[in-house]
């Protein structure tokens, strides 16, 4: 028996919404820990000197990677969106080889939440109003 009511499309969400929600914390969490590894070796400790542009350019991707994935949790289009820019331009920046690990890594929280912004958006331009 096949429902594709806006209810069962609802709950649906609601599964993929929660462990996304959860990855991002967790994606966060792990990348926030390099971040501030990261922030103490070129900003803190050789103090007065300052780091090169690109650490710099580095340093604002991967705040602004971090900051996606705190605003996708509250408003999953601009965070995702966020996420995805960031991480592509912060990885293709500095990983190399491993990139397509650490972008989908990345990625796959904010795609998710993208997912069910996209079928919220989608039932309620549906709905007769």
């Amino acid at each position: 028996m096949k429902t594709n009511s806006p209810n069962s499309k609802t709950k649906v969400v609601g599964v993929i919404r929660w462990p996304a929600r959860a990855l991002a914390v967790c994606v966060f969490l792990f990348w926030g820990a390099f971040f501030v590894e990261h922030l103490q070796e070129w900003f803190i400790q050789p103090f007065p000197h300052h780091p090169p542009l690109k650490v710099c350019v580095g340093m604002a991707l991967h705040f602004l990677m971090l900051a996606g994935l705190i605003v996708a949790l509250r408003w999953e289009l601009v965070g995702s969106l966020m996420v995805i820019l960031a991480a592509f331009g912060f990885f293709y920046h500095i990983s190399g080889s491993p990139f397509s690990l650490f972008f989908g890594l990345t990625a796959l929280p904010a795609l998710l939440l993208l997912f069910c912004w996209w079928r919220d958006w989608k039932t309620s331009a549906a709905a007769p109003a």
